[in-house]
């Protein structure tokens, strides 16, 4: 029976930190071996799923919903979900993606941080790496703003949306990895 513990604790280990595992083998002279009391994060990837992630999906259905709404004769909901996004997104129909005949609900940057803060919260590293991504897409949008606002480039919506998917999955991600969810399933990649 002991052993059977033993195997299924050194079983769940492997999953959980590869390269980590205590030995659970007796020693010769009888002593105890030391296990490794953290577990260390070597910069890999893991793929994890978890419901936080529905909340920015949620917010891309509703970004979504507020055309629809308003096109389909559903007004003081567009128009309530419009106002709602106000709060956060200047709302500039030159910068937003069209659906449905109407603008989105907020600019196509908005839109990829609400994207991306889905596809990052699905992921986890070390905090040390996802600081430095998040530096690194901070960094992105701001030299995008600046050019724009010095008559370099004109208004890209792609990259808008692109350096906001990084912006969005880059915060999320370093929130994932601070945060710690035992029960969340995880795959290394």
């Amino acid at each position: 029976m002991n052993s059977a513990l033993a195997a299924e604790e050194t079983r769940r280990l492997d999953h959980a930190s590869p390269g980590l595992k205590p030995d659970f083998s007796p020693s010769p002279n009888g002593a105890a071996k030391a296990a490794p009391l953290q577990t260390s994060f070597r910069g890999g990837v893991v793929l994890r799923w978890t419901w936080w992630t529905l909340v920015p999906l949620t917010f891309v259905a509703a970004v979504i919903a507020a055309p629809y709404f308003l096109t389909h004769g559903f007004l003081a909901m567009g128009l309530a979900l419009e106002r709602g996004f106000a709060i956060v997104c200047h709302q500039r129909p030159e910068r937003s993606f069209w659906i449905f005949g109407a603008e989105m609900a907020v600019c196509s940057r908005c839109l990829g941080i609400y994207l991306g803060a889905a596809v990052g919260l699905l992921f986890r590293t070390s905090r040390r790496m996802a600081l430095r991504l998040l530096i690194a897409a901070a960094a992105a949008n701001l030299l995008d703003a600046m050019t724009e606002l010095a008559g370099l480039h004109g208004n890209w919506l792609a990259i808008r949306f692109v350096f906001g998917l990084l912006l969005g999955g880059t915060t999320a991600l370093l929130i994932s990895s601070a945060a710690a969810a035992p029960n969340a399933r995880e795959v290394r990649l």
